[in-house]
């Protein structure tokens, strides 16, 4: 999304333009709500694969015993942490990306190539959800389970599809907001 005045690349966790000082119109408190949540799951999910992981390494070297099972949880555990982090990166706009283009490129072809990348981004983040979606499928007829806690692993996995849809779709509201602003001229 871009400022509304300026037309820099408006930072979603930034209340006004850095360059204008524009304020930025606030979120829907349902999606603030969402946002926060997905924060301190994100919170939580380190700390406590953090914890996990400290609580084994305490048992293993002065019990000679650990959790059984707790490795597979840390695990699914990195795996939360990753998508949930993915999807804040997504929202905020901080995934990885190569940046030559706008530093070489006008701001209005600059957001043309922000459409392309977006629209490329959505392609793939979907497919990997579809993939997604096949992979918890063989895990849940496989009816795999994690010992001690009698968990299914298709529940521990399951934040791979969601985790590539949140994406997919913050990508896609980002490459729209970007059609927009390079369909009007860049006057949002």
């Amino acid at each position: 999304m871009r400022c509304r005045v300026c037309g820099l690349r408006r930072y979603d966790h930034l209340k006004e333009c850095p360059d204008c000082s524009t304020p930025y119109p606030a979120p829907h408190p349902a999606i603030s709500v969402l946002q926060k949540a997905e924060e301190v799951l994100l919170a939580v999910f380190l700390g406590l694969m953090v914890s996990l992981v400290l609580v084994q390494i305490v048992m293993r070297n002065f019990f000679s015993t650990g959790i059984m099972g707790g490795a597979e949880i840390v695990r699914h555990l990195v795996l939360w942490v990753a998508f949930l982090g993915a999807g804040v990166a997504a929202r905020e706009g901080k995934h990885i990306r190569i940046d030559i283009a706008g530093r070489l490129l006008s701001p209005r072809f600059k957001c043309g190539a922000d459409v392309l990348t977006g629209i490329f981004s959505v392609a793939v983040c979907a497919i990997l959800a579809y993939a997604s979606v096949n992979f918890i499928l063989v895990d849940y007829d496989a009816q795999m389970s994690i010992p001690f806690f009698n968990l299914p692993v298709w529940v521990l996995e399951i934040i791979i599809p969601i985790g590539y849809l949140v994406i997919t779709a913050r990508f896609g509201l980002r490459t729209v907001r970007s059609l927009v602003w390079f369909i009007q001229g860049g006057n949002l």
